[in-house]
């Protein structure tokens, strides 16, 4: 293995070596995907469209010959890109037993094989941005896990997450906040903003003193990030925004917590 022999003789490779290899790999396992799917064209098709991309512009159609390319050309040899093409893959994967197990186990493979630590773990059909273990495991992974039953406060979650991922601090507050919005009203039963829940939220977990103040500042920074002409907008660092993505996983988990029935 690569792997071991660099540990072996001390060879280091970079950062960007090890992503420009990653890539490699991946398109290796991306040639296989239409030897295990009987349908490849409408799976290449799907996989453009959870990646906003026309499918027309990669199959030919010439004398009544179809020619589809291996999935690996949407990535463009870029690392970022590959990442978003291989959960897009998994996700249209969902009812082929065999290919999910092939992408699945492949993705663990893919990172296992790596020299040096690429930033991010896979797990269940997503890549996530490596945190702390212990706050990975019981909030981020928890709170995807109860969202379940909220697909769309679970897309924005995801959505946050994935955003994290690419390293892009813009929209991540917003969706957070949106994601809360969404959940606080489920669990309230009405129509108001996360704003104008506040209080009853806030009554609703048993939330007073200190942690109460917390649930408080949350909703409130959230809220005026929001607004396009707030300075909190432009100020925020980017250790804010990833606290602010921890915090919407806690409180996620805790929201779920306070009524057993839920």
């Amino acid at each position: 293995m690569l792997k071991e022999y660099n540990q072996a003789f001390g060879k280091i490779t970079t950062l960007q070596q090890e992503k420009d290899a990653f890539v490699i790999r991946a398109e290796y396992i991306l040639d296989k995907v239409r030897h295990r799917t009987s349908q490849y064209e409408r799976f290449f098709a799907e996989v453009c469209y959870e990646l906003a991309i026309r499918s027309q512009d990669f199959i030919t159609r010439q004398q009544g010959n179809v020619s589809i390319p291996s999935l690996k050309v949407l990535a463009h040899r870029n690392f970022d890109t590959m990442l978003e093409l291989l959960i897009a893959a998994i996700k249209v994967s969902t009812d082929e037993e065999d290919l999910l197990w092939f992408l699945d186990i492949s993705c663990s493979q893919l990172l296992s094989r790596a020299s040096t630590d690429l930033g991010i773990r896979y797990e269940s059909g997503m890549f996530y941005p490596k945190g702390e273990f212990v706050l990975d495991q019981d909030l981020i992974n928890h709170s995807l896990n109860v969202l379940t039953a909220y697909p769309a406060e679970d897309k924005d979650l995801r959505l946050a997450l994935d955003d994290y991922r690419a390293g892009k601090k813009d929209g991540i507050v917003e969706t957070c906040y949106r994601c809360m919005e969404g959940l606080t009203r489920m669990i309230l039963k009405n129509h108001k903003t996360l704003i104008e829940n506040k209080v009853e939220i806030l009554r609703y977990m048993d939330l007073s003193g200190p942690t109460g103040k917390i649930m408080a500042a949350y909703i409130e920074f959230g809220n005026d990030y929001g607004r396009h002409a707030s300075p909190i907008r432009h100020d925020a660092s980017e250790t804010e925004v990833e606290m602010y993505l921890y915090q919407t996983c806690l409180l996620i988990r805790l929201i779920l917590k306070s009524k057993p029935s839920i």
